[in-house]
């Protein structure tokens, strides 16, 4: 065996994609800083030199660059389809901001799409949360297990929902992994649902897009209008009414253990990305579900459920 080519089976393995080598460098340092007890990290240039070391590496994720020559990391995520390696976890940290061509890498199995520049606290956390650093050895099977929380609501009642308040707009929704506090918009619409078991039993979040495009979608507004009001992270008053609807209704599908009746829909705030109660919540919580809508013309937003 070429010694060379040989990996250390205890380590977790990272390929970096990247045709910048300062990138590459800052993008390593990140990994190291993760908490690893063992990690071995290995660097390509472009997709198709990354391709010719993933069978002998078997890397736990790659994070990769999206414009690169000669293959870029849309054509390296379809390519590993296309091979039958759709288990190869991929993440992007890109450049591109296009919405088309964000939901296209996510389409084809992205496991997250992370904006250059990017905090070194934002692609720890999307890291840990692919590869989490609690064994020596990680299983693939085994972190599926732990990356499946319990669902608070059903993907497909909530799709009902949603085409319930679009007018016919065609949408997409995804379950999501749990959304974060860096991960929110700088303005975000909360829901406090109150109970018979507590005065709140459960929150939803939406983050200003989603807000925008629910609330879009329910009030009948041009794309146009929902892109702007996105871009100025702004939704009107009547996207913010409908938004708050598509909340009233959801407090039907939350599948509660103290709760026997629909939760109703005490009120609802705009709040900051920074709310400190909020922040907690997303980290510690009695249950949540966290979805992306994607609607052609518009964009992506995410929202969550969390039980308190």
């Amino acid at each position: 065996m070429n010694v060379a080519t040989q990996t250390t089976p205890e380590a977790f393995r990272f390929l970096i994609v990247d045709d910048s080598r300062a990138i590459q460098a800052i993008i390593r340092r990140v990994v190291e800083s993760c908490g690893y007890p063992a990690v071995e990290i290995r660097v390509a240039i472009n997709g198709e030199v990354a391709l010719d070391m993933i069978s002998d590496f078997n890397p736990h994720l790659i994070i990769t660059d999206w414009h690169m020559p000669r293959m870029s990391g849309l054509e390296l995520l379809q390519t590993l389809r296309q091979l039958g390696q759709a288990n190869v976890k991929v993440g992007l940290v890109t450049t591109e901001t296009s919405p088309t061509m964000l939901e296209e890498a996510r389409r084809n199995g992205a496991v997250f799409v992370i904006n250059k520049p990017f905090k070194d606290t934002e692609l720890i956390s999307h890291v840990l949360h692919i590869v989490p650093a609690d064994g020596s050895t990680p299983a693939d099977d085994k972190v599926e297990e732990e990356e499946a929380p319990p669902g608070l609501v059903i993907t497909e009642e909530c799709k009902k929902l949603i085409q319930s308040l679009m007018n016919g707009i065609p949408f997409r929704l995804l379950e999501q992994e749990p959304l974060v506090a860096h991960a929110l918009t700088s303005q975000n619409l909360i829901g406090l649902y109150g109970g018979r078991s507590k005065p709140v039993t459960a929150i939803a979040v939406l983050d200003m897009n989603a807000v925008c495009i629910l609330g879009g979608g329910g009030s009948k507004q041009p794309p146009a209008a929902v892109r702007q009001a996105m871009q100025q992270g702004q939704a009107t008053e009547g996207m913010v009414k409908h938004a708050s609807q598509f909340m009233q209704n959801a407090g039907a599908l939350l599948r509660l253990e103290a709760e026997v009746d629909p939760v109703p829909l005490s009120r609802t705030s705009i709040v900051p990305q920074g709310f400190q109660k909020l922040n907690e919540l997303l980290i510690k919580n009695g249950g949540r579900a966290d979805f992306r809508i994607s609607v052609p013309g518009y964009g992506d937003g995410r929202f969550s459920f969390l039980a308190v």
